[in-house]
This record gives structure tokens, sequence and C-alpha cells, in this order.
């Protein structure tokens, strides 16, 4: 087991108390904090005054575990020579399936100048059962002490002369919610590009044996045109990474099981892993230490005895009750077809995974720029005024991709079109793209309040920060809460239809499609920003091919933030149970401080596409700053506002040619739009 021995301050003065913290964990070879406690049945302080003839006083605290808790003892009355008595204000505490534990004792009043080293140890049961003396003065034998901790040194000083008195103010003091672990999950299993790059690396070359099976799992996965097997491997490899990655596994059960670590699974980390990534967490959480496995289990909602005891989240607890009457399918089902009922995995394990990552890469050109190295391999010239930027340059650079890039311009009949991802934009957000190559095709449903809701929240987010940052206010969070809960009503009505599905089959298809850009010999081809610090390898490309298409000048980067960071924000808001009548203006500040760093972020990021800052106020009206209702306006006009104001700025330069620029998604304006033998991807006939 894991010590870790804590006191609140190392110098105090004459007179005042201190706080003595011991932190347990277990190992990953033992199972939970009741086994270990259970070989002991004390735990003993030793506090050494370091002077020449200075007391040394021991202080015993025994424990009882009753029915899954450590029942403390009730206060011993002894008297101390460094300080008056030492106390522990906390009642019985509950161990069930704990990996970790705290315990706090109080120090009350040191009475002895000087310097004190404090260490202890745990008794054996073995001590116990023997007929021992029970007098706490009186040292334990060697042979029943284990798990040592400590040392720690505390100074007591005489603070009687009079000095300056130091006042510091301090952030409001936040109080735990259970809600917290699901934004931690997020955070962490939403997808992330270095390590599905290192796994399709691994896939495509590694002869280790699970690489080789899947290999010819893949085989029966081929499609159905000549010489695509790598392209056809990539693309099931891809599917197989996203299986693994994106699912909310919320199984307590199998944690700490995985044989290879978790791979990015917060739920099935190893409690060492997971105590590292809470790390970077505790700055975001409410706690200073808090144990995210308690809150987790705190958090999620047991169905019925029907239902197998299944743990789900509180917001899909909600849904399957206003589906009683459904039955959940079950494992011999599964492949007997279209069997009426609910699938477990939906309910227990949602994919974290939401179309805005799309929307915002496809607005960002990445589309488009694997489109267009796909007609320059065909030799196809794009259409419009003036020489095409593709055609002198060199195709041999990409000859060890050639099999690739075959097996994705085939695969062309088999990939979602760009209108029927814009129809699904329209369907969760709201959002729609413009160009040539999309279509007018009315919309049965569009989510148009859904932008107004989202950047109000995010406005109202902002509001909330610079009060928190005055430490003599203590922010409300209930505005926060209204917000959250229209978007997540918003976002809980498009979340049918294609919901799940069409955002899984693009996340597939762009991200095989920045593992091809990443490539060396799509560097070698298109040029690199070697020096730019770019957060992913593909970003470069992408923002080379818009320099020699002259599309949107905009740094890819900030496309990829709003698509990142977006995600992670609305599966927060849409998983979480905002609706709940329990759920109140706490939770709503703890999710604010949470994702503080990303909202900030995408506030920029959009700032940065669009030109328009949510967070800003008309204040005064000679002052020049877009109206309020320009942050409501469609992205895709801000966009097109944005370029041409930049073709105006460039244009005063002497920069421009005379051929009108490209906006830079597959949708482009007249004089930029390429031709293709198909209309599928991005492409008009």
């Amino acid at each position: 087991m894991n010590r870790e021995l804590i006191i609140d301050a190392s110098q105090v003065s004459l007179g005042d108390n201190s706080l003595l913290t011991l932190e347990l964990s277990t190992e990953d070879n033992e199972k939970f904090v009741s086994d270990v406690l259970g070989n002991y049945f004390s735990i003993h302080f030793v506090f050494d005054s370091l002077q020449p003839n200075g007391p040394t006083v021991e202080y015993r605290w025994d424990y009882t575990l009753k029915d899954g808790k450590l029942v403390p003892p009730r206060k011993v009355a002894s008297e101390y020579a460094l300080f008056i008595d030492i106390t522990y204000p906390e009642a019985s505490i509950t161990l069930h399936q704990k990996k970790g534990l705290t315990l706090t004792w109080n120090v009350n009043t040191w009475e002895e100048l000087g310097s004190k080293l404090i260490s202890g140890y745990f008794v054996s049961r073995k001590y116990n059962d023997q007929d021992q003396p029970r007098d706490g003065d009186d040292a334990v034998p060697e042979q029943f002490r284990a798990l040592d901790f400590g040392p720690m040194k505390v100074r007591v000083v005489d603070d009687t002369t009079v000095r300056p008195t130091k006042v510091t103010m301090q952030e409001a003091r936040r109080e735990d919610s259970p809600d917290q672990a699901l934004w931690v999950l997020i955070r962490n299993r939403t997808v992330n590009f270095s390590r599905y790059r290192a796994f399709i690396d691994k896939v495509m070359c590694s002869q280790e044996q699970d690489m080789v099976d899947l290999r010819q799992d893949a085989r029966a996965q081929y499609l159905p045109f000549s010489r695509v097997a790598s392209y056809s491997l990539l693309k099931y490899a891809t599917e197989a990474f996203l299986m693994q990655e994106t699912g909310l596994a919320i199984d307590r059960t199998t944690f700490g099981q995985d044989r290879d670590g978790g791979a990015g699974n917060l739920n099935k980390a190893p409690v060492r892993g997971l105590a590292a990534r809470r790390g970077s967490d505790s700055g975001r959480l409410a706690g200073a230490r808090i144990d995210i496995n308690s809150l987790r289990n705190d958090y999620l909602e047991q169905l019925g005895n029907d239902d197998g005891n299944a743990q789900v989240l509180p917001y899909f607890k909600l849904i399957r009750e206003k589906l009683s009457e459904v039955p959940l399918k079950t494992a011999d089902e599964l492949n007997g077809g279209a069997c009426y009922g609910i699938l477990k995995s939906r309910l227990q394990a949602p994919p974290l995974m939401e179309l805005i990552w799309s929307y915002w890469h496809e607005e960002g050109g990445l589309v488009q720029t694997m489109n267009a190295i796909s007609l320059r391999f065909q030799n196809v010239r794009r259409n419009g005024a003036g020489p095409d930027p593709l055609a002198n340059l060199n195709l041999d650079p990409l000859r060890p991709l050639s099999n690739l890039i075959w097996g994705f311009i085939e695969d062309e009949r088999f990939r979602q079109t760009i209108n029927r991802r814009n129809q699904e934009y329209k369907y969760e957000y709201g959002y729609s793209l413009k160009g040539r190559a999309v279509q007018d095709i009315p919309a049965a449903e569009h989510r148009s309040n859904f932008q107004r809701g989202f950047h109000s929240l995010l406005r109202v987010a902002m509001e909330f920060y610079q009060q928190a940052n005055f430490t003599t206010v203590i922010p409300d969070g209930f505005p926060i809460l209204n917000h959250l809960r229209e978007v997540h009503l918003t976002l809980a009505e498009g979340a049918h239809n294609q919901y799940g599905d069409l955002p899984w089959a693009a996340r597939v298809e762009m991200l095989t499609q920045q593992w091809l850009l990443a490539r060396p010999e799509m560097r070698e081809f298109l040029g690199g920003r070697i020096m730019v610090p770019y957060a992913e390898p593909w970003m470069d490309r992408v923002d080379n091919m818009k320099q020699l298409q002259g599309w949107n000048s905009t740094n890819i980067s900030h496309f990829r933030d709003l698509g990142v960071f977006g995600e992670q924000l609305l599966l927060s808001i849409r998983h979480g149970a905002w609706n709940d009548p329990t759920v109140g203006a706490v939770n709503a500040a703890n999710w604010a401080h949470y994702w503080r760093e990303e909202i900030q972020r995408y506030i920029h990021a959009y700032q940065a596409v669009t030109g328009i800052d949510i967070a800003s106020d008309i204040v005064d009206a000679r002052v020049t700053v877009p109206s309020n209702e320009d942050r409501y306006l469609q992205p895709s006009d801000l966009i097109d506002r944005q370029v041409a104001q930049q073709q105006q700025k460039n244009a005063g330069r002497g920069q421009l040619s005379a051929a009108p620029l490209a906006n830079g998604l597959g949708q482009m304006r007249p004089a930029a739009v390429p031709m293709s033998r198909s209309n599928g991807n991005g492409y008009s006939e």
C-alpha cells in the first residue's frame, strides 16, 4: 500500500493548530483498501521533539472495520507534552471497493517551541490478538510494526512580537459534485490523433501477433475492387480504433483489468495511471484531492433487475424509464437481425463523438485538400480561370502511397457526400455549408436555435469567469445552469435519425484523410511548414494547399481547436443530466470551472475564424464592434465575410491576382470549383 503523510504547514506559531493527513492507495497487485486495512487494527503516530532529553509522544489510533466501513475510536483522553490533544473529527468512512483513502487528524494547540519530527506506522492484528500492553506510551515491538510512513518536520516558533498582519484573498471554496467524473472521462476519451496515428502505423508495419491477427481479420472486410488491400486495412483498422477508444466504458467490474493498461481508456487504466492523469485535472476539479472512482460510482445510476443491474449515466436512465416496455437485447439476439429491443451498449457505452468535430474540420479544408490531391492523382485539371496550382507538382513523391490513394479514389462511391453531411449539420446544430458543390436541399428540420443557445452559454460563462477572478465575489452559477438546460434540450432534439451513425462514418473517413496527409510522402509532394508548431502533423499540408489554391488563409489550427474543444463541450452538455431537478447551480459552476480552458480557447478560435468575439458586449455606441446578432449568424456566412475582408486587404497591397478566391472548403467560389467525374465528396459535375 502507498502511504503519504502530509502536514498543512511546515512552520506554525505557538498555540496554533495543525492538520495532519495520511493518504493511502493500493498497489496494482492489491484489490481494495479494506482488504489491506483488515490486516491491521491501529495506526501509531510518533512525535519527536528533537530536543536533548525532550519528550517523545506516541499517539495510538485504533480502528475497526464493520459492515464495509472504517469506524474510528472515540476521543482518546491523554495528556501530551508537545500539544494539548489530537482529534479525529470525522465519522465512519465507507470503504466499499475503494482503491484510495484519506484520513485527517487535528493537532490542537502546539505548546512547545522547536522542531518536531512526525512519523508513524501500522500495528499488525497479531499484536492485538496477543496479551500485550495496551498503554499508548509503550512502544510496539518491531515484529508487529508495518507500513511505516513519514517522517514530516514541523517547526513551532514564537510569534508574540508585533508584526504586520498578512491578509490574503483566495478563490471561493467550491463544492464537489458527482458529475465531475463524467467530464474527466470525456476529456480523456475523445479521439486523439497522436494515439490514432501510432495505432495505424503499428497495424501497417508491426509484426506483433496482435497486429498480424488484426490484418488477417481485415481481409474479410476488403473492398470489392482490385489492388485496394492497403486502403481496406486502413479503413478497417480505423473502425477498430474507434470502437476501442470512443465508447464510454462504465462497467466498474472491468476496472484495471485491461491487458494493455487502458490504451487511453480512463475507466480501464490502472490506479497508478489514473493518479497521473488526475494530476492534470486537479486545478479543474472542486476538491484539491478528489476521488474520481467514488465520484464516478456515485454519479452512475443503477437500472432495474430486469436490465441486469446495469449502470448508466443519469440521462440514459431517464430515457430508459421512458422506454421501460422495450426489452434490452441479449447477446444471442445481437447476431439475429433486427430484433425488437434496445442495444445495451447504447445505454452503457455511448460513443463520445460529436458531429461538430467533422463540421469544423470540413470548414477548415481537410476534405477539400484530400479531394484536390485525388483529382491531381487522376490527372484531372481543376475548373476555373488561371492555371491549376497542382499541375506542375511532380507526383513521383506519392508513389509509395499510390495503392492507398488508389483505394481512396475507388472507395469514393461508398463515402458520404457533402450534401448528406450538410443535411445532418443542419439537423443537429442548424449549421450549413456554402458553395457551388452544396445543393440547396430543403431540410425537414433545422436546429436554428442551437447557435443562439450555445453562444449565449459561452458569453455567460465568460461573465462568470470575470466574477470568479475577483476573490471578494462568489460567482453565481444559476445563469449558466439555465443556458446549459437550454442547449441540452436542443441537442436532445437532434439525437435521432442518423445521430450516432453518420458522425461515426464521417469520423472514420476524416481520420483516414488525416493519416494520409500526415504521411511524409505528402510533405514531399505539397511541401510543408516545418518551423510552424502545428499540433498535428497533417495540418501544415492543409495550410499549404489553401495557400496554393488561394482559399481561406486562416490557420487550420483554429478550425482544429473549434472541432476538438467544441466536441468536448457539447458531449459534457449532451450526456449530463442538466434537466434533472436535483442538478443545480453548484453543478453548473463546477462545469464552468472545469471547462474554462476549452471555453476560452473555443471563443478565441471562433474569433480567428469568423472575426466575431462571442464574449464581447456593446458598451458604447461609438465603439466599432460587431453587432450582438452577428454572433448568432451562420458560421459559413461569417467565414465568407471574413474571406472577403482578407481579399480586400490583400488586393489593396497588390497581393491578389485577377482570379477570385475560394473560401477553402469543398464549397468554392465559381472561379475555383474543381471538376470531377462524380458528384460525391464535395465536387460538382
